[in-house]
């Protein structure tokens, strides 16, 4: 039976773990791009929607 350490030194050694690695250095600063635009968009559009409330509501408080 191997250790911890063993199991972790053989998972490291394998290809899925590399080509992981690999691809997640490479795709790490686009996926971090899309969450700060997406982020962006979001907070946009809830600002836009806070404003209507406000428009609607006869410049009356949310």
């Amino acid at each position: 039976m191997l250790s911890r350490r063993q199991e972790r030194e053989q998972i490291r050694k394998s290809l899925g773990f590399r080509i992981w690695s690999v691809a997640f250095t490479i795709f790490y600063p686009f996926i971090s791009l899309f969450t700060w635009i997406f982020t962006g968009i979001v907070l946009l559009f809830s600002g836009l929607s806070r404003g209507l409330v406000w428009v609607l509501k006869g410049g009356r408080s949310i």
